[in-house]
């Protein structure tokens, strides 16, 4: 049996076979233009006074951490109208809306006058979870047992970690998969399976997962009023949920492209995974009780991604985040239930937790190397079954 010195090394050289390859890739990527210009705000919604300049996604996203942050959901500032399905009656201005336009005020000038226009003091940070932030400090919290935020941001580097833990690790994740050369031997999948959640009021409906190497990945969710699509063509995603809010596709950008891409090589491709990032630094925690290795991949100008790996290899979360002008959200993909198929490991649980929303995929079948129509990756069309 090889020792683990042996495998690192096997790793590392196969690594370097595919550095070349990969940078060039990254770097077409890079300098390729989107084949879609995002939609700011302003031009997609009415009556956006505020949180002008920003795209439609990261709007979405500042919208999760206003709910996240003050326990509530959308009809907890805007209009009961909503329920009817009309996009319009977001647009009427209610009392709880005028406060949160004031509050991202003053929030920006917190920011601007203390923190050098740092986002270090978001929604989150006096609200807690609660609609109306108390002034009385909770004795219960003081004196109790207060829990660490899981999506925090905060990375402590482990003393004495070297590059080579750092490949040690990958060489073990690609190990517990299969190994390079099962993995390489697929080169597509369809899955198919249940989706729940809150935006399917947690019943569960039917879903497709297509993964075509080396970065391509697609989600389709058939609800009821229609299907709703997350694409990633290997350079631009995009996502059209079916609900008043979001009537159309609406393009991918910063983080949440980012993340689009990475799970798109988590799915497929993660024999890229390694080179995917400029910086590594590796960590150590808990997750249920149960220890793990933590890697965090950085690239100049990008939010971190935290990848958590259990004793077997194989990797259990992947967290990300996108930041918006009220701060930063985090999206967390859980990965459970492994099984071998074909030679490879794969999760048949996927639950992915988001300020907008958690949802939960159940995968029944897997079926590899198949082929898959390139139009299936691109911007997605779907119309809307209930009016």
């Amino acid at each position: 049996m090889a020792t683990a010195a042996v495998k690192s090394l096997r790793f590392s050289l196969l690594i370097a076979v595919l550095v070349c390859t990969i940078s060039t890739a990254f770097a077409a990527r890079q300098a390729a233009p989107p084949v879609e210009a995002p939609k700011m705000s302003e031009t997609f919604f009415k009556d956006i006074r505020v949180l002008k300049g920003i795209p439609v996604d990261e709007f979405m996203d500042t919208m999760g951490m206003f709910a996240a942050a003050t326990a509530k959901d959308c009809t907890g500032c805007h209009s009961p109208q909503i329920l009817d399905g009309n996009p319009e009656a977001f647009a009427i201005n209610t009392p709880m809306i005028q406060k949160a336009r004031f509050m991202v005020g003053m929030v920006d000038a917190i920011n601007r006058n203390y923190f050098g226009s740092q986002k270090r003091v978001s929604c989150a940070t006096c609200h807690t979870n609660t609609s109306v932030p108390p002034n009385v400090p909770d004795m219960a919290i003081q004196y109790g047992d207060p829990f660490d935020n899981p999506n925090s941001m905060e990375f402590i580097v482990a003393s004495g970690s070297n590059p080579g833990q750092i490949d040690g690790v990958f060489a073990k994740y690609i190990d517990a998969l299969g190994g390079p050369q099962q993995l390489a031997a697929v080169t597509s999948y369809i899955a198919t399976g249940t989706y729940a959640g809150w935006d399917t009021g947690l019943s569960q409906v039917p879903m497709e997962i297509y993964a075509k190497a080396p970065e391509q990945h697609t989600t389709v969710a058939h609800r009821i009023e229609g299907d709703s699509v997350w694409s990633y063509d290997g350079r631009n995603a995009w996502e059209v949920s079916i609900n008043a809010a979001i009537p159309s596709a609406i393009p991918l950008t910063k983080g949440n492209l980012e993340g689009a891409r990475l799970e798109a090589i988590v799915a497929l491709a993660p024999l890229r995974l390694r080179q995917s990032f400029a910086k590594w630094e590796i960590s150590k925690g808990l997750i249920d009780d149960k220890p793990v290795q933590i890697l965090r991949g950085t690239n100049p100008g990008q939010q971190p991604f935290n990848f958590y790996f259990d004793n077997s290899g194989l990797l259990v979360r992947l967290q990300r985040w996108n930041q918006t002008l009220v701060g930063p959200v985090a999206t967390q993909y859980d990965y459970s239930d492994y099984r071998d198929v074909s030679g490879v490991k794969r999760p048949f649980k996927v639950i992915k937790t988001s300020t907008r929303n958690q949802v939960t995929m159940v995968i029944e079948e897997y079926r590899p190397n198949v082929a898959i129509d390139a139009t299936r990756f691109g911007r997605p069309n779907t119309t809307r079954l209930i009016k």
